[in-house]
């Protein structure tokens, strides 16, 4: 990993891997099977954070769509120790991520079990993450409601992230072997889409 964190940081990184690592053998939560794999996708989740142009450690809330099994909000939420809703209608799921919050004591996290579109948060969110949900155009309407100007949206997109793309929403787009990271600002879509 090319960042460099704080200890405190690195020991819970450590303790999610191990631990989705043995639910994993269970409950089949993720195709990532080994310890390699699920540092793969940590680095993945975390990648962000060094880009520079982000800021992404000035945000002060995340919101985290179809979380599963936290990539890539439980890596983002641990390094940058900011208020976590986790939303993630699926049952087994959302208990992975119950467990994993007691766990780890990530005091900062909070999951809802429920579809984003019936989520109604009375707090303003200026950051919202999700990786491999939905298209986005359906993602953009299942989100509106929670998107205020100053929303920060990133999406962890694959290699078909072009076939995806609205006309309409202006956004940057940095790549990462096959993961293509969409950063968009929430002033796009309040301004007509």
């Amino acid at each position: 990993m090319n960042l460099a964190l704080p200890l405190e940081s690195l020991e819970k990184l450590e303790s999610y891997k191990e631990f989705l690592q043995k639910w994993n053998k269970i409950h089949n939560l993720s195709g990532a099977r080994d310890s390699k794999e699920i540092l793969k996708n940590i680095e993945d989740s975390l990648h962000p954070l060094s880009i520079q142009t982000l800021n992404l450690t000035e945000k002060k809330m995340l919101f985290d769509v179809g979380s599963g099994n936290g990539f890539p909000a439980v890596p983002l939420g641990i390094v940058l120790k900011i208020p976590v809703i986790l939303c993630e209608p699926n049952a087994k799921k959302a208990a992975f991520l119950q467990n994993l919050k007691a766990q780890l004591a990530l005091e900062n996290f909070e999951i809802l079990r429920q579809r984003v579109e019936e989520t109604r948060y009375h707090k303003s969110i200026d950051f919202i993450t999700s990786r491999a949900t939905f298209k986005l155009s359906s993602f953009v309407t299942k989100v509106r409601h929670l998107i205020h100007k100053e929303t920060l949206i990133l999406l962890y997109k694959g290699s078909r992230v072009q076939t995806e793309m609205m006309e309409s929403l202006e956004f940057k787009q940095y790549q990462r072997g096959l993961r293509h990271y969409l950063v968009f600002k929430g002033e796009s879509l309040c301004n007509g889409y």
